[in-house]
């Protein structure tokens, strides 16, 4: 099951796999994931689409933020 909004400046999405919410403000936005490992939180680019790119899959958007996340560290 899944349920998602992405109207409001603050955005949800709720699954089996977790929980999502995203904020954006004119400058930033700020991204909350909860899931089964952990939690993830990140200021992220104004119109940033990583959630929708991904079809509101938490466990494919743990992984690309995680990857995201890596690839940075090592550069």
């Amino acid at each position: 099951m899944k349920v998602y909004s992405e109207r409001l400046p603050l955005k949800y999405l709720i699954s089996d796999h977790g929980v999502c919410l995203g904020v954006d403000l004119k400058r930033r936005s700020y991204l909350l994931l909860v899931h089964r490992g952990g939690w993830i939180f990140q200021r992220r680019p104004v119109g940033d689409t990583v959630v929708e790119d991904l079809g509101y899959e938490i466990p494919d958007i743990v992984h690309a933020l995680e990857t995201e996340g890596a690839e940075g560290k090592r550069a």
